[in-house]
């Protein structure tokens, strides 16, 4: 999780970014989650519950971190053009207990989890290129809105799907599997 700004492009394929490495490839790195986007606004939300005031990019392991990107704004299955590159959110970061480590916090993780503000991974549908000074665009939204706030609260809260959720999250293609048969 220790990933720092980078001078060149990042050269984005359907299942991994050049230079990028996960060291728990079954959770973070899968077609599901190979970008991870993070916006300042909900950064700042959850440094603010650690006391901290800066937010160093890269500190929750995000590929991309966002001006304004709120998870409020953004459904399972809306599409993002980003540079070259075209990718589809899945699901939101679920922190584990290497961000406390990573933060030298032993809240990090809880912290997270309290303010609601987890970020977004993406699935790649076109591989590319990304440029720090590339703008993130929304081209199309899901047919079968599911909020990725919503589903991370149901993470948090271990809460399962309702019968209108899971109808949603069944007929939204881009819905991780693991996520309906965990939430069913």
């Amino acid at each position: 999780m220790h990933k720092r700004p980078v001078a060149g492009p990042l050269k984005v394929h359907s299942d991994r970014i050049e230079g990028n490495s996960f060291a728990s490839p079954n959770y973070h790195g899968t077609l599901d989650s190979v970008l991870y986007a993070y916006g300042m606004t909900s950064a700042l939300k959850f440094m603010s519950l650690l006391n901290q005031t800066n937010y160093a990019v890269g500190t929750t392991g995000e590929t991309l971190t966002l001006d304004h990107f709120e998870e409020s704004e953004v459904s399972v299955g809306d599409i993002f053009e980003v540079g070259t590159v075209t990718a589809q959110a899945t699901y939101p970061r679920i922190p584990c207990g290497k961000l406390n480590i990573r933060l030298q916090h032993p809240k990090g993780q809880r912290a997270m989890q309290e303010c609601l503000a987890s970020g977004v991974y993406f699935r790649i549908l076109k591989p590319g290129i990304i440029s720090s000074q590339d703008s993130v665009k929304r081209v199309e939204k899901s047919r079968h809105h599911f909020s990725i706030l919503d589903l991370y609260k149901m993470v948090v809260y271990n809460e399962k799907l309702t019968p209108q959720q899971l109808e949603v999250a069944l007929a939204n293609d881009a819905f991780p599997k693991r996520f309906i048969e965990k939430y069913r």
